[in-house]
């Protein structure tokens, strides 16, 4: 038992690489060439439960935990669009997306886009037909996008 905590021990982890965020500002490139692009964009105000019970706080910078972030949002062509991407887990996104759809009209930082119609786009490399009637009601679009490097990924983690 223990030459097997020893080679536990001894192994490292593989750097953590944040695919995700790689995968989402590559289909923004790719879907929205030359748009205005904000990439990790937080939404919605900081409650203001925090702000009354902590008044000498800087509760923005303690609330972060109740932040929300969005992938990615782009302007594009007097559409504001909202873009959550899910490389393994789809179905996580749709609620995000739900959620983040209703935070944008309360995120000051957003204030001069709030008139513009919201698309709500899913990015993913697998579509899952299952979910499509409930993407439908919630007006949220899936867009498959499958680079290569996302389908490698995909066949080591899931052995597609």
């Amino acid at each position: 038992m223990s030459g097997v905590i020893s080679q536990i021990n001894t192994q490292r982890r593989a750097a953590y690489i944040h695919r995700d965020s790689l995968y989402v500002s590559e289909f923004c490139d790719w879907a929205f060439p030359g748009r205005p692009t904000l990439l990790n964009v937080r939404l919605g105000p900081t409650p203001r439960e925090i702000r009354e019970r902590y008044p000498a706080l800087d509760t923005d910078r303690w609330a972060r935990v109740w932040l929300k972030t969005c992938d990615a949002i782009v302007l594009d062509e007097g559409t504001l669009v909202l873009i959550e991407g899910e490389l393994r887990r789809p179905i996580v996104a749709i609620g995000e997306l739900v959620v983040y759809r209703e935070l944008i009209p309360q995120t000051m930082s957003l204030q001069d886009y709030w008139h513009l119609p919201i698309r709500t786009v899913m990015v993913t490399p697998l579509g899952d037909p299952t979910v499509d009637p409930v993407l439908a009601q919630l007006q949220i679009e899936t867009v498959l996008y499958r680079p290569q490097w996302a389908e490698e990924y995909l066949r080591s983690v899931q052995r597609l």
